[in-house]
């Protein structure tokens, strides 16, 4: 028997319930992963609320590690024993689950389960944003908005040990913990922020990254250069409205994309150990989640909602 956490109808915290389900042999392809960590991402409870439509009743979630258990015909990549983890693919929230081999990535000793729970999604976003949305060389001027997020954190610091030089903007509450990620930090209502920036670059910086949305956005036209290139990643605050007749006349490329589009099949696992060897060498700081039981979903889930939690989060199994 497996425990998962389901949801039947769309809405707050409180749909998700617990259940048991008869865990079944995995088919053609599959790998059957004993879980032992499950990252928890924004992105689940806009699964959970009906921002993203899924067919339902749907097990909540789309990251975790585990140790495989058994595997399905025509599988090579992986047997019984081996450590694995996966970044998006829906349904994470179990003690047991089956999987498609190809979304799988092999964790290396000395990375735990919770470790790869923590920052594979995160990373891989990061990644995903430095090396194919948009590439900086050290001689730009980088902007994230959202920087204290777990991916605007991620990238940014990424981006600094790149020798690139970044500016971020988050909440006054975390700033402190800002500081230690970006060369120059603001708060989002920091008054005169495009001028504050302006004067760190004064013809605007080369490239944004957004994360925020529109909170943020009328800061990234005023703070990017002609001809500068703005990195749609998310909207935690909302979609902005863009003008589109703007971004044209001024020159400005404007580029959007989900992490599943660029970290693909051919390139998941080296991309994958590029996050790992990150986090091993230290650019990502000291990462350390918050933990709940999985029987606590819902837990963890207000804790989002009512931002109660100011870091990654994972559930144990």
């Amino acid at each position: 028997m497996s425990y998962v956490v389901k949801y039947s109808q769309w809405g707050g915290p409180s749909v998700l319930r617990i259940e048991q389900e008869n865990a079944r042999a995995p088919g053609v392809g599959e790998v059957l992963i004993k879980q032992e960590a499950i990252g928890v991402n924004f992105v689940d409870t806009m699964f959970r609320d009906g921002t993203f439509k899924v067919a339902l009743p749907a097990v909540a979630g789309v990251e975790g590690a585990g140790t495989v258990e058994a595997v399905g015909p025509g599988v090579t990549r992986f047997a019984a024993g081996d450590r694995v983890a996966y970044f998006f693919a829906p349904g994470s929230y179990a003690t047991q689950r089956i999987v498609s081999e190809d979304v799988l990535v092999k964790v290396p000793d000395d990375i735990s389960a919770e470790k790869a729970a923590t920052i594979l999604t995160k990373g891989l976003t990061a990644w995903m944003a430095i090396n194919a949305m948009a590439k900086p060389d050290k001689d730009d001027r980088v902007l994230v908005q959202g920087a204290t997020g777990g991916v605007g954190n991620l990238l940014a610091r990424w981006l600094r040990a790149r020798g690139i030089a970044v500016i971020g903007t988050g909440s006054s509450r975390k700033l402190a913990d800002l500081e230690q990620a970006v060369d120059h930090a603001f708060a989002y209502e920091t008054l005169a922020l495009n001028d504050h920036i302006r004067s760190l670059a004064p013809n605007g910086v080369d490239v944004v990254y957004e994360l925020v949305g529109a909170t943020t956005f009328a800061s990234t036209l005023g703070s990017i250069r002609d001809g500068g290139t703005i990195a749609v990643i998310g909207a935690a605050s909302g979609g902005a409205a863009i003008d589109e007749a703007e971004l044209s006349r001024r020159g400005i490329r404007l580029v959007r994309g989900s992490t599943g589009q660029h970290v693909t099949k051919a390139n998941l696992q080296s991309a994958a150990d590029e996050v790992f060897d990150a986090w091993r060498t230290g650019v990502f700081g000291k990462i350390s989640a918050r933990k709940y039981p999985l029987s606590e979903a819902q837990r963890a889930h207000a804790d989002i909602l009512e931002r109660r939690s100011s870091g990654p989060m994972v559930l144990i199994p």
